[in-house]
């Protein structure tokens, strides 16, 4: 977890912001895309190991198709790396190093507060709260994304259920 003190104050929770936060926060957003590219890419390497092998009965199908299972292993690395990097740097343009960040979670939603801007997030426009090791994501409606993401020593357990429980119940078709 973090070594950032976490602050108790009267509008909310706080900590300052350091630059292990902002990958912390990045990896854990990454890793919520990463089960469809590999899916994906057990499915391609089977279909071709597997495929070529049982068409032509031929050992070089299967060294071929490891040959591009071990291409598309390292695809898929450079583009899980590239990601973090690009969301790294989003994060950290949102929270600044060395700023203060404070958090309130309320039955009337999130607020979101650093030095340079104050976000708030009404509980009626959340779609879904997840949680992650480092991270609380809160999407909402209408976004592919998560439109907050939030370190987790800032909302406790009863934060994140008070968000849960403050969201619509009905959910778009």
């Amino acid at each position: 977890m973090a070594d950032a003190a976490v602050q108790e104050t009267t509008t909310g929770k706080s900590m300052v912001i350091d630059r292990a936060l902002t990958a912390r926060l990045a990896r854990d957003h990454q890793r919520t895309k990463e089960p469809g590219l590999w899916a994906a890419g057990i499915a391609l390497f089977l279909l071709l190991g597997v495929g070529m092998f049982a068409l032509n009965g031929n050992f070089r199908s299967l060294v071929i198709a490891g040959f591009w299972a071990v291409i598309l292993v390292i695809a898929l690395f450079s583009v899980r790396r590239m990601g973090s990097q690009k969301l790294t740097r989003v994060i950290e343009g949102i929270y600044p190093h060395g700023d203060r960040l404070t958090v309130a979670a309320t039955d009337a939603g999130l607020t979101v507060t650093t030095s340079a801007t104050s976000l708030t997030v009404a509980a009626s426009a959340i779609w879904r709260v997840s949680t992650a090791p480092n991270s609380v994501m809160v999407r909402i409606t209408g976004l592919t994304g998560p439109a907050i993401i939030v370190p987790r020593e800032l909302l406790d357990d009863a934060d994140v259920s008070r968000l849960r429980a403050a969201a619509p119940r009905i959910r778009r078709p």
